[in-house]
């Protein structure tokens, strides 16, 4: 009996360290693949800029530039999306937690995503006309947009926010109206590194550290976050 018991915890171990390589190397490849892009866009960019100074062509150079400061930006927010995952990680990460009318947060992000969303409907709602907690503007803000984003992304058309209170709690929920997510795949979505499979792995834009990130920013808040489906529906509670 206990050689068994001893084969079969060998091979879980050997399950779960075939799983994690996978997920390395699902990350190098999608890493590779994501900074692929604007490092190819900036080279084009600067070979531009060489080729139109020979011809004196200033508003060709400046639009050029312009492309390469736009695409090394994105690199910037990729490497800073990395380090803030490792921080997160440990406990180097310190909120700075302030007084925050939330029902201005929530209607000021809702406006700012809406206006870059094109086709997209948003909507917050709300019965409060103020309602004060104390947070980290800054991190719970990002932690917000990267729920409106996957919403953006993989939702339908109209897309909502609320904020309520309930007994002993306040209440943030994010609905996108879409079907894409299984049961199955709603209790992996909070890992790190994981990624709704869409076929192929590059079609699958980001790290998977979006909403593992929410996660924990909303769990230094003392809070909770849930996923349900059908439709798919992010629930924040915030203890009063």
């Amino acid at each position: 009996m206990q050689s068994i018991a001893c084969l079969l915890y060998l091979l879980k171990i050997i399950r779960q360290q075939k799983q994690l390589a996978e997920v390395k190397n699902d990350l190098i490849s999608n890493i590779t693949h994501e900074f692929k892009t604007p490092l190819a866009t900036i080279g084009a960019a600067v070979e531009g800029i060489q080729t139109f100074n020979e011809a004196n062509d200033p508003e060709k150079n400046k639009r050029y530039a312009k492309i390469s400061e736009v695409q090394v930006h994105k690199l910037t927010g990729m490497v800073e999306k990395l380090l803030e995952t490792a921080t997160l990680d440990s406990e180097q990460l310190q909120l700075n937690k302030e007084p925050t009318d939330l029902v201005a947060l929530l209607q000021n992000t809702t406006n700012k995503e809406a206006f870059l969303a094109s086709g997209k409907n948003l909507l917050f709602t709300t019965n409060e006309s103020e309602l004060m907690h104390d947070i980290d503007v800054f991190h719970f803000e990002n932690a917000l947009n990267n729920l409106i984003d996957n919403a953006i992304k993989y939702g339908g058309n109209i897309i909502e926010m609320s904020l309520k209170r309930t007994t002993g709690n306040i209440e943030i929920t994010i609905s996108d109206g879409g079907n894409g997510l299984t049961t199955a795949e709603s209790k992996q979505i909070f890992e790190k590194f994981y990624r709704v499979p869409k076929g192929n792995t590059h079609d699958v834009k980001g790290f998977g550290i979006g909403l593992y990130y929410t996660k924990k920013i909303v769990e230094k808040h003392d809070g909770t976050i849930s996923v349900s489906v059908k439709p798919t529906t992010f629930t924040i509670q915030l203890p009063t």
